[in-house]
């Protein structure tokens, strides 16, 4: 019979804990903090692409304005903050959900733009799994009173001049469109006429395609070329009033920029509410002469 030598105890655990530690270290020096770092433009962490990633709308938000939400954010000209993620960033308001269990998400751990789950939850019970009902989905960030870029600065109002609310001195003149579209933005913004497609335009791009106008409008590229030409013009004339104006915190003051911050929020040219675009600036228009008429 064989004799066997074992080593000693104690030597033999302190080896092999040895040996497991540096396995350790290894595998974080390799992996690092790559659970939280900061991917701008992708929509990994959710995981939603390794079922849907060839579907025409996972395809569609390639080509959307969405997939951008969170690198403007970080690279944009405002100061970001924490909270800015909420709109710019899915997964913000549940951080559990997907991808860092306990984990706080700040700008600096952020990795979802604004993906599928910022719209799309498989506990919701709504039509296509909508987080909420399609008139709110939109307009819970796409609106002037996020602060994002701090206080009193808009830029975004799509909500407000739609519905035709918060502006100075001009009343409430919600858009035509409000009693028609039932869907609200969707009615525009997700329009296509092949749902089977991938398309550059409407679906997931959530980019409005002018051609969902001329269903129910007749010559429309002229009236909103020369739409676009009057308000420029406003505009221009309220902007040089704006910037003559020394005393910025009076109550005129105030009340011409917002309307100009609101029309400017507003696709540049307040077209989701070409009435109460007009309106707003001709308000802003009215206080010429107690803005600078006595400086």
């Amino acid at each position: 019979m064989r004799n066997y030598t074992f080593p000693n105890f104690p030597a033999f655990m302190v080896i092999t804990l040895g040996l497991i530690a540096t396995l350790l270290l290894t595998l974080i020096a390799k992996t690092g903090n790559s659970g939280i770092t900061t991917k701008t433009d992708s929509r990994f962490a959710e995981k939603c692409y390794t079922c849907h990633g060839n579907e025409v709308a996972s395809q569609e938000w390639e080509f959307s304005g969405h997939k951008h939400a969170l690198t403007n954010l970080i690279e944009g000209p405002y100061e970001a903050k924490d909270s800015c993620l909420s709109c710019h960033s899915a997964g913000y308001n549940d951080p559990t959900s997907n991808w860092a269990k306990q984990q706080e998400i700040t700008l600096e751990t952020a990795v979802n733009a604004v993906s599928c789950s910022f719209c799309h939850s498989h506990k919701s019970h709504r039509k296509h799994y909508l987080n909420k009902s399609i008139k709110s989905l939109c307009i819970s960030c796409h609106k002037m009173d996020c602060g994002c870029s701090g206080a009193g600065i808009i830029h975004q109002s799509q909500s407000e001049m739609f519905l035709g609310r918060d502006g100075a001195g001009v009343k409430r003149m919600p858009s035509p469109h409000v009693k028609v579209m039932k869907k609200r933005c969707v009615h525009c913004h997700m329009a296509k006429e092949t749902p089977d497609t991938v398309a550059k335009h409407g679906g997931h791009t959530f980019k409005a395609n002018f051609s969902t106008c001329k269903q129910c409008h007749e010559d429309m590229d002229r009236k909103l070329k020369d739409y676009k030409t009057k308000i420029e013009k406003k505009m221009q004339a309220v902007k040089v009033i704006l910037d003559q104006v020394h005393d910025q915190e009076s109550k005129n003051y105030k009340q011409a920029k917002l309307n100009y911050d609101m029309v400017k929020g507003d696709s540049g040219y307040g077209l989701h509410n070409i009435n109460y675009a007009n309106a707003l600036l001709d308000y802003s228009l009215s206080l010429e002469q107690e803005l600078i008429g006595s400086q």
